[in-house]
Parts: C-alpha cells; structure tokens; sequence
C-alpha cells in the first residue's frame, strides 16, 4: 500500500517534471525472488530505481546513512532501507540480503560495491551479486541508470537525460560451475557496459 501509493505519485511526477524514461519493466518479474543490479554513480540511484520499477524493491544501506537525521532515517526504513554494518565485511549484508530473497523480495545490490564518483563508466565489478543469485536461484536484472550524476537543474531543463533501463535478466542456472561465480559477474558487466554504449 505505502510503495504503491508512493509510486503513482513519483513515477508520474518524475516523467512530467524531468522527462524521466524507463525502459525494459517487463524485465523485472512480478513475483518471486529477483537482484536488481544497476550501475551506482549517486546518491539518486535507489530512489531512481525504486520509481523505474513496477514492484516494490529492498534496499541495503550502510548505517551511517541512518545516524545524523532521524526523520531522515525514518524515511529511508519506511521505503524499505536496512542498514548493514561497515565492518562487518561484507557477511552482514549478505545475510540480510540471503533472508530477503529468501522471502521471495526483491533486492536491490550494486555490483559495484559503492558510488563510483571517478570519470570513468563503471568501477570493478564484485562477486557478490552473482554469489547470492547462484545461492538462492534467483535471477540478476542489469540496469542501467543514466543522468542523476549531472546537476539537479539539468534535468529539469532537460539538457541531461534521466533514464533507468532494466535489462535482460540472466539466469543463475547458466552458470554453475567453479567458475560461474566469475563468468555470471562478468556478464553483468557486460549487459550494463552494453547498455551504456547504446543510451
């Protein structure tokens, strides 16, 4: 009720106000279990993705983000934000994120690991989303997010184009194996750097 309501709002909103496209919605299953996994390039990205897709989405967060603004951090557990410790190593949010789909959620993870503030496309890509697709069989959606790294009034003047793209989704019985952690996660890549090069 609380995303679906907040979702006619914004979604409307977002495409009138800054021209916002969203392609490829037919991507992300309706159901079930299934890794959003989009480029990260600002701090605009969950709620850019969260507002593309046609069902409610997860969102893991370093606590920090939930310490200096309690309405703030109100909000973003309201929409769905958990907090995962920093030094935790990871294993922290691999366990919220292995509950959640094991809920049958729909999760959103950033193979980059963090924001990318750097001039180039993507930074490295990590294992872990494609550790926890092959752990729980649920399938990754490579998404691509263009434009909320230019200013604000850009959008608005439409001189910067604001976009999310869901992309085809890749399927963890592809690659089982040794090495399929490493292949599913260089596919990943592959299908956001293709999408890149064609927006």
């Amino acid at each position: 009720m609380k995303w679906g309501f907040a979702w006619i709002i914004l979604y409307h909103l977002f495409k009138l106000l800054f021209g916002m496209r969203v392609e490829g919605q037919k991507n992300v299953r309706r159901k079930k279990r299934v890794i959003i996994a989009p480029n990260h390039i600002s701090s605009w990205d969950p709620p850019l993705v969260g507002i593309a897709s046609p069902r409610e989405l997860y969102f893991l967060a370093k606590e920090d983000l939930f310490i200096p603004n309690p309405l703030f951090a109100w909000l973003i557990r309201f929409y769905n934000a958990i907090p995962i410790k920093r030094l935790s190593g990871g294993k922290d949010a691999l366990k919220k994120s292995l509950k959640l789909l094991r809920e049958e959620k729909a999760v959103v993870i950033f193979p980059e690991g963090t924001r990318n503030r750097t001039e180039k496309d993507l930074l490295p890509f990590k294992e872990g989303v494609a550790l926890l697709s092959l752990k729980t069989d649920a399938p990754v959606v490579p998404t691509y997010i263009k434009g909320p790294r230019k200013p604000f009034w850009t959008w608005i003047l439409r001189k910067e184009e604001l976009k999310v793209k869901f992309g085809s989704p890749l399927h963890p019985s592809r690659f089982k194996g040794k090495d399929g952690m490493k292949l599913m996660t260089r596919e990943i890549e592959k299908s956001i750097r293709r999408m890149l090069q064609e927006a």
